[in-house]
This record gives C-alpha cells, sequence and structure tokens, in this order.
C-alpha cells in the first residue's frame, strides 16, 4: 500500500466546507446541552471519515467535530467535565485512516475526549458495533452520527435505522440523490437491485422511483422515498432534508436529518442559519416536479401558504403546528407563519384563560387553532 503524502490531498468545494461547518455547529450544541443530562458517556460517529484535512482546510469533519466538543467541554459550567465524549472515525482506506490518526494525534484533547480511528467500512464497523450491542442486550449511549459517503452506495438503511432506534441517537445522511438516479436508471438494473435494496432497507423502490423519468423529476422522489423509510421507523417523528448545490445552481446531494426529539432539528436548523451565508444551499422539499426553494429563514409567506394548505379546515393542537414547521419548512416553530396568516384573517384561536396581545402566538396559552381554507 502507498504511503500517502500532501500532494495527495484535494481542495474542499466551497458545498463540501459549509457542511464541514454545519456539522462543527450542530457537535457544539449537542455535546453542550446533552452534557448536562443523566449519563456517562456521548458518542460522535464518523463513518466515512476521509484523511481528515484538505488543501485549502485544516479540519475535515473529524477534526472539525473534536474541535467542536473540546469547545463545549471548556464553557463555563459545562456538564461534559464528568462525561466521556467517544468519537468513533470509521475510514475504509488505510492510508487515509492512518493519516488521520496522524492529524488527531498531533493535537493534545482532553482526557475526556477519547477517540478512536478504525479502517474498514461503514457497515463492517459501526454495523457490527450495533450488532454487538444488540446481542449483549446493551443499550447505546447517546449518539449523533455523520454518515458521508463517497458516492450513492455504502449507506445501508439497516444501520442507519439501528442507530435510531435507540432513544438520543440522531444521525445526519450525505443522500446522493443524483448517483441513487443514475443506478435506477442503469440499464442494466439488475446489478443495482442490491445496492438499491440496501440504501432504502426493502425493494419499495421499485414501484415508487419510475427510469424512465428525467432527472430532476427523480432525484425528488428518491429523497421523498428515503424521508418516507425514516418516517416509518418507530419513534422517528423529525425528518428534514435540505439540498446542497453547486455554484452554479445544480445539485450535488441532500443531507437528511433524522432525530426522535424536536430539539434536535431545531438546534440542527439553528446550525444551518448560522452557515447560510455563502448561497451554496437551498432548502428542498418532496415536492415533485417543483422548483428548489431558497432557504430563507425571514420569509414565511410562501411557507405560510403551503401551512395552510397542508392543516386547514380543522381545529388542531399547536404540537401539530409546531411538528408541521420543524419538518416542512426552514423554520423552527410556527409563529412567523402564523402571524403572516393572521393578519389575512385566517386564523383563530381558542385560548386558556385571558387572550394574549393581537397577532401573538404564546404556545402555553393555546387550546386549538383553526386555519381558514
Amino acid at each position: 500500500m502507498p504511503s500517502f503524502k500532501p500532494t495527495d490531498l484535494w481542495p474542499a468545494e466551497p458545498h463540501t466546507l459549509a457542511k464541514i461547518e454545519i456539522v462543527r455547529r450542530y457537535v457544539y450544541l449537542w455535546f453542550s446541552i446533552l452534557g448536562s443530562r443523566p449519563g456517562k458517556s456521548l458518542v460522535y460517529i464518523d463513518g466515512f471519515a476521509g484523511p481528515g484535512e484538505y488543501t485549502n482546510s485544516t479540519q475535515g469533519s473529524p477534526l472539525a467535530a473534536l474541535a467542536a466538543a473540546k469547545g463545549a467541554l471548556e464553557r463555563p459550567g459545562s456538564g461534559l467535565r464528568s462525561k466521556e465524549c467517544c468519537f468513533l472515525f470509521v475510514e475504509k482506506r488505510k492510508e487515509f485512516a492512518e493519516h488521520l490518526r496522524t492529524l488527531i494525534s498531533s493535537t493534545t484533547w482532553p482526557g475526556q475526549l477519547k477517540w478512536e480511528v478504525q479502517e474498514g467500512t461503514f457497515e463492517e464497523k459501526v454495523g457490527g458495533f450495533l450488532d454487538h450491542i444488540k446481542q449483549e442486550r446493551q443499550q447505546l449511549a447517546p449518539t449523533f452520527a455523520f454518515v458521508d459517503p463517497f458516492g450513492a452506495t455504502g449507506l445501508p438503511f439497516k444501520v442507519v435505522s439501528d442507530i435510531l432506534s435507540y432513544p438520543s441517537c440522531e444521525v445526519l445522511v450525505n443522500l446522493d440523490s443524483d448517483g441513487i438516479g443514475r443506478l435506477v436508471t442503469a440499464q442494466n438494473i439488475e446489478k443495482n437491485r442490491d445496492h438499491l435494496d440496501a440504501i432504502f432497507g426493502d425493494n419499495t423502490w421499485i414501484s415508487e422511483l419510475d427510469p424512465a423519468l428525467p432527472m430532476r423529476e427523480l432525484t425528488p422522489r428518491i429523497l421523498a422515498l428515503y424521508k418516507q423509510r425514516l418516517h416509518s421507523l418507530q419513534n422517528v417523528k423529525y425528518v428534514f432534508a435540505f439540498a446542497m448545490n453547486t455554484r452554479e445552481g445544480q445539485l450535488n446531494y441532500h443531507l437528511v436529518f433524522a432525530s426522535q426529539h424536536p430539539l434536535g432539528l431545531e438546534k440542527m436548523k439553528e446550525a444551518m442559519k448560522a452557515v447560510d451565508k455563502s448561497g451554496t444551499y437551498s432548502f428542498s422539499d418532496d415536492s415533485v416536479g417543483q422548483e428548489l426553494l431558497p432557504f430563507d429563514f425571514d420569509a414565511p409567506k410562501v411557507w405560510a401558504e403551503r401551512m395552510r394548505k397542508a392543516l386547514s379546515g380543522a381545529w388542531l393542537g399547536y404540537q401539530e403546528f409546531q411538528d408541521y414547521a420543524l419538518n416542512e419548512t426552514p423554520f423552527v416553530n410556527p409563529k412567523s407563519m402564523l402571524r403572516h396568516l393572521f393578519g389575512e384573517d385566517r386564523v383563530q384561536v381558542e385560548w386558556e384563560g385571558t387572550p394574549p396581545r393581537r397577532g401573538s402566538f404564546p404556545e402555553e396559552k393555546i387550546k386549538t387553532i383553526r386555519i381558514e381554507p
């Protein structure tokens, strides 16, 4: 095996740098919040770790995650001082794994941060680890897994679903929708069946993904099916996707976040909003045939209209509007959209006690809400 040299590195594209920054910011928030909760340990998994750096960046996702955890640990009053923070970096290529070990070893990390680089595939190492936990009837500690494969394959749904089967465990997946589309439309589909079955966890893709469709229609269907498969998992109520685009506006891939808890998705959106400066990504839903909408955190009009169409006509609790906002819009709550619809005289509210000032929606005072069709 040839040794790895600095000249073997490559530059990170803008969307890659944005992705790493999203991971860095979210990991900081995740460790900060979970550090204050009961439990002895927290786990971060990077399923496709790479060599750890680029020619234009000294930190790939593994170093960014470690640095973020270190920052959370050093916060005044941090609860992480009493916890063990475990980092598992998985990399298939031996020379990449060795280079990553060297990079991480060159920094002195706090004693609470325990890290390991394992050479092998995501399915072998992470899947094998989860199988062992099941066999021993153990619980998985709160875990955040970043699953960022190089291409469409190597991302078995079984491993993703096994992670999400445990409480306080979340995933951020790089879904190569365009690459998966090429697998679906290949002339010799037989050789791709096993790959597609593994990606979606079953063969529902056969009836849901029409290989005759143009790619601009097929990729949102791929995203919609993947989100549907995640939503089918027990207790996984919060699934959100956004597109990472080239500067020319072409789709590179979708990043898909899944969690059992609304707070995780709220904080992921906070991380994305903080990075949303360069236009390297945009909000993406699974509305087949529609153009991608800008990931605009400050313009509720379009999203309010979509919420009206989805939820109008019935008296519903605030939580249903909250979950809709988290899963289907850029916002962390529905209040800006409700205010917009209220201004159009489309919102009625049943209040607990004295109504608040006009146009405000304190959730603790809301009995039910009705949006006029």
